[in-house]
């Protein structure tokens, strides 16, 4: 459910957050884009955007975490990636004349801007730099789904979980004390991400922890030893 939407982000915020958009935009061009823009806020749970739903907005997240998921056999969801602040999502549908094919779900509590696609479309024909920005955005999300795609079906489990972890910290850094994950997640999560069940999951984390590679409080996650979750990553 999206809550009230509120009046926190000013106009010069927003276009500095939005740069990479509209960094070679003219300032009425700018100003008419803070005009389509809807600044709406999530809770944990909530969803951004749903499977099936008109793809009609470009999402820009101004604060926090969501998860992209697909529905799969058995009603089964799959979570396929993460985005995070300073993101953009939604385009790819619209671009392929598609309804939304995954769902995004708010992991975080989150404040995310929304441009109608069609203004967007507009823009394309007068800013033709912004073509580009979106078939390079394309382009590295086709990759990363290639990629993830051969980790999850040569990988054994614990290579798996080992690459999973190696990813968070290369998307979401380590906290002040280089070692804890920025990013606080849960086994079950985790499972999702490596593809596993939770059971499987649990056991794997357990042998890392006790084999001194990381260390697990809660959702707070440290890593010990990078190099020995490389190896497993690259020979299990």
């Amino acid at each position: 459910m999206v809550m009230p939407i509120k009046k926190s982000f000013k106009s010069e915020e927003l276009l500095s957050k939005l740069s990479l958009l509209t960094g070679q935009m003219t300032q009425a061009q700018k100003d008419e884009l803070l005009l389509h823009c809807t600044v709406r806020y999530y809770k944990v749970g909530d969803v951004v955007s749903g499977e099936g739903d008109v793809a009609d907005r470009l999402f820009f997240i101004l604060k926090g975490v969501a998860k992209c998921s697909i529905c799969g056999d058995a009603d089964r969801w799959q979570t396929v990636r993460l985005v995070k602040t300073g993101e953009y999502f939604g385009y790819r549908a619209f671009f392929a004349e598609q309804n939304h094919m995954a769902s995004y779900v708010a992991m975080t509590e989150m404040a995310v801007c929304a441009i109608p696609m069609d203004f967007i479309k507009q823009c394309l024909d007068e800013c033709p730099f912004l073509k580009d920005f979106f078939l390079k955005r394309l382009a590295i999300g086709l990759w990363q789904a290639d990629y993830r795609f051969v980790c999850l079906i040569q990988k054994h489990v614990r290579g798996r979980m080992a690459a999973t972890l190696l990813s968070l910290v290369e998307y979401f850094g380590y906290k002040a004390d280089g070692k804890t994950l920025a990013f606080e997640v849960t086994r079950a999560e985790l499972a999702n991400l490596a593809n596993m069940i939770t059971a499987n999951a649990i056991r794997t984390l357990s042998a890392f922890v006790s084999e001194g590679l990381i260390m697990i409080d809660k959702r707070r996650i440290t890593i010990l030893d990078s190099e020995g979750l490389q190896y497993i990553s690259t020979h299990d």
